[in-house]
């Protein structure tokens, strides 16, 4: 009941911690908002050296905070759906990611230790995290640019994408894009389940 999802389109209540998740994104850039309760202890976590999903385990990861305070990196795995198809072959991702919200603190942490005011971490379970000072409902968005071949790109593929689109209008044009293909099908038949699934 505390979950939604639509095309380009999810957010769900993370009930441990009273946050709202939301996610949408444009091609090549992922859009997370936050709802967070009041607190002097709000975290937002880059997890980049841990296994996530079926992206196989992480071979490689850095991550790291740059001056002007992006959140920079990548991750090289082994995906489950490359081992079928293409054994041995390993997926870099890059990305570059921004906030609407400068942290009160920062740090970096691994599997052995975390290491507060830290910028920079590599390996294996590599990560930083934010802490902010947050108001009853206050939001805090992330830009996330991803590419396959560099933090360059990555960056380059948020700024070109995504610059001056806020969360709403990614997400609306998101429904729009998915809308325009999924509309060029016409399904008929009695059976509404069987026409979900389609869509689905």
């Amino acid at each position: 009941k505390d979950e939604y999802a639509t095309s380009g389109y999810y957010s769900v209540l993370l009930k441990d911690y009273k946050i709202k998740a939301e996610l949408t994104g444009t091609k090549r850039v992922g859009f997370q908002r936050y709802t967070f309760p009041k607190s002097s202890e709000s975290h937002i976590i880059f997890d980049i050296g841990n296994r996530q999903g079926e992206r196989g385990a992480v071979k490689e990861s850095k991550v790291m905070m740059t001056e002007d305070g992006r959140i920079e990196g990548y991750v090289i795995t082994n995906p489950e759906y490359v081992k079928k198809y293409q054994a041995g072959a390993e997926v870099a991702m890059y990305f570059s990611a921004v906030l609407d919200k400068k942290p009160k603190g920062f740090g970096v942490f691994n599997k052995q230790e975390t290491q507060a005011t830290k910028k920079e971490i590599s390996g294996v379970g590599a990560g930083v995290y934010l802490t902010f000072d947050t108001k009853e409902n206050e939001t805090i968005t992330v830009k996330v640019g991803l590419s396959y071949t560099s933090i360059a790109n990555a960056r380059l593929n948020l700024n070109s994408e995504a610059k001056n689109t806020n969360f709403d209008t990614a997400k609306k044009e998101a429904l729009s894009t998915w809308n325009e293909y999924l509309g060029r099908i016409t399904v008929e038949g009695k059976n509404e389940t069987d026409k979900i699934k389609f869509y689905t």
